[in-house]
């Protein structure tokens, strides 16, 4: 149970004013009933003292009592042995025996029973008042849980859209301030939806007008005669191909509309993928391996070579001396490089556009981020340390 929770508050407070109710009600009940053998003690009372004032006998006493409509039992043992005692007094007792009251005379010199032939029927009022009040609770309580329904809805479609669905209706009818917060929401989610397909029409239209200039440039480079600026070319024209295939990669994981497609895939494989997109000239020297590459983890291969390609690429940009080391330690795969500390706190880093625009040395400040996209969709852990002037970055798969 969810102590913070709206449903469990409106649910706590009726259980409050409904056991109140109850109490109220059982407490008036025990006062009617007490207040009503009170009554009847005294007419009672009243009855033994003149008996005992006139010193009636045996007869006398049934004559009088019969004259006051009290009928004479002669089946008096039954009824003591089974009858709930009342009260006890000075010359007589009270029985209640189904639902009946019966007068016990008891003196020395003799022992008889009536049967009171009055009905003593409480008033219905208090509890037709309290059935009325009970109901009431019960159908505020569940017009208010249903109230809150289209809450819970709401909810739904939110963790909806924070997952990357736009294809939801928070729309509503009703003129509750829910409903108005539903149709607002809606509202906005449209407007998010409409933002989107613009950007994605707008990346798919400049990715597109790119691919056609390098696609003839890389025709182009076949025509060259020198063979070492052809390979060069060609491999530069090649590059800009992947970019833009990874711009549009990185565009559907950032808006989550990226299906993922786990595999098992080896740590060579994946270094080799992410390194022919860097195009790096003496790369044995810039990077040195300490893994096992025919280890293998479950991964979208296109996704963790471009967490390592992005992670590579920092180290190297970042670092004193231009190098890298990868080391693998057990489930873990660790990115070192010599360099100063990073100047904000780690998280920050998983923001957008966290770099300094002005600052010459710094991208945008968007690897970091995709780089942690990306591995909240595989499920790892993204961990950094700074040891010894060194940076360490790990991936705990």
């Amino acid at each position: 149970m969810n102590i913070n929770s709206i449903t469990t508050k409106i649910s706590l407070i009726f259980l409050f004013f409904i056991s109140i109710l109850l109490a109220l009600f059982f407490l008036y009940v025990d006062y009617e009933k007490k207040q009503e053998y009170k009554k009847i003690e005294n007419y009672y009372v009243n009855i033994s003292s003149y008996l005992r004032d006139k010193k009636m006998d045996r007869k006398d006493t049934i004559k009088y009592l019969q004259r006051l409509s009290f009928t004479l039992e002669n089946n008096h043992e039954k009824i003591l042995d089974n009858a709930e005692v009342i009260f006890s007094k000075r010359g007589f007792e009270l029985f209640v025996y189904k639902k009946s009251y019966y007068l016990h005379i008891a003196n020395p010199f003799f022992r008889v029973l009536f049967k009171d032939p009055r009905i003593f029927n409480p008033s219905y009022s208090p509890y037709l008042i309290f059935i009325f009040l009970f109901l009431f609770l019960i159908f505020l309580y569940l017009w208010l849980i249903k109230s809150l329904q289209p809450l819970k809805e709401l909810k739904n479609n939110i963790s909806s859209v924070s997952n990357g669905n736009l294809s939801i209706s928070c729309k509503s009818n009703k003129k509750d301030e829910i409903a108005e917060v539903s149709n607002e929401f809606d509202k906005a989610v449209r407007r998010i939806e409409l933002l989107l397909n613009s950007r994605q029409l707008f990346l798919r239209t400049i990715m597109h007008e790119l691919k056609t200039p390098i696609a003839k440039g890389r025709i182009v480079s076949e025509l060259i005669d020198n063979e070492k600026q052809k390979n060069r070319m060609i491999d530069i024209f090649k590059r800009l191909d992947f970019l833009i295939n990874d711009f549009s990669k990185v565009e559907q994981v950032v808006s989550k509309n990226y299906k993922i497609a786990k595999h098992n895939v080896s740590l060579s494989l994946i270094l080799d993928d992410a390194l022919n997109t860097l195009l790096l000239d003496n790369q044995k020297e810039k990077i040195l391996l300490n893994i096992n590459p025919k280890d293998k983890i479950n991964a979208d291969l296109s996704l963790i070579s471009m967490v390592v390609k992005n992670l590579i690429d920092n180290a190297l940009r970042y670092s004193y001396d231009g190098k890298i080391q990868i080391e693998q330690k057990d489930n873990e795969l660790l990115f070192i490089s010599n360099g100063k500390k990073l100047e904000k706190e780690f998280e920050e880093y998983f923001k957008p556009f966290h770099n300094d625009v002005k600052s010459k040395n710094h991208g945008m400040g968007l690897g970091l981020y995709i780089v942690k996209s990306i591995l909240d969709m595989h499920d790892f852990d993204f961990k950094y340390e700074h040891q010894n002037d060194k940076n360490i970055f790990r991936i705990i798969t």
